[in-house]
């Protein structure tokens, strides 16, 4: 029996791309650098967490050494910025609204930082709309390690055999198998079918109306 839902963040709740991009774009123009990356670009950059996405952004035209410092323009710029053109999906309220009503727990998993992960969802969905929100924090591995999910199944006092896992990329799907939790994959997000059916998933969904009808 499901008893819990864990949700990717990036392009499986929220569309963050616009303001991922232009804090990264910013951080090349920092650094001396014109050219700036389309937001199509960025789709294929995110889902490592944002110090992997400064590190592809640059593609070696700073020193590596130069890369934490870079990290740190782009997150102050990011946390001043993050909500400007970022949106709920729509109908994904909705669709959760549903099935919390169905006594479904949800947490939310992510590569984004804990506090700005934090920001934006009590921000669109209200401060404890979740029953837990897991992200990145200094000592814990990163998704697709299975780290993350499993602190959300403790926190929400589930197995891995009563949660099912929605993403939007190979990383996600990579997650959930890797934490023996059902997949789900999501295709209104920051990559293709193809992407996700190499990985597996149990079922693949292109409207988030359909969230409800696996419970």
């Amino acid at each position: 029996m499901v008893k819990c839902a864990i949700f990717d963040l990036d392009g499986t709740l929220i569309n963050t791309i616009e303001d991922l991009g232009d804090a990264g774009n910013y951080t090349l123009k920092h650094y001396g650098i014109d050219d700036a990356w389309s937001y199509d670009d960025y789709k294929y950059m995110v889902g490592n967490g944002n110090r992997k996405l400064v590190e592809r952004v640059f593609r070696g035209r700073i020193p590596a050494e130069q890369l934490e410092e870079a990290y740190r323009v782009f997150m102050e710029y990011y946390d001043r910025n993050k909500l400007n053109k970022t949106r709920p999906y729509d109908g994904i309220k909705d669709a959760i609204d549903t099935i919390k009503e169905k006594g479904i727990q949800v947490a939310v998993c992510t590569n984004k930082v804990q506090a700005s992960a934090i920001g934006i969802l009590d921000y669109f969905f209200g401060e404890n709309y979740f029953d837990a929100i897991i992200g990145q924090v200094d000592g814990v591995p990163t998704k697709p390690d299975p780290a993350m999910p499993r602190r959300a199944l403790d926190a929400l006092g589930c197995t891995a055999q009563e949660a099912v896992y929605f993403g939007d990329t190979s990383v996600d799907m990579q997650t959930a198998k890797n934490a023996g939790i059902e997949a789900v994959g999501v295709t209104w997000g920051f990559r293709k079918f193809d992407e996700l059916f190499k990985e597996e998933p149990s079922v693949i969904i292109d409207d988030p109306s359909y969230i409800p009808k696996l419970f």
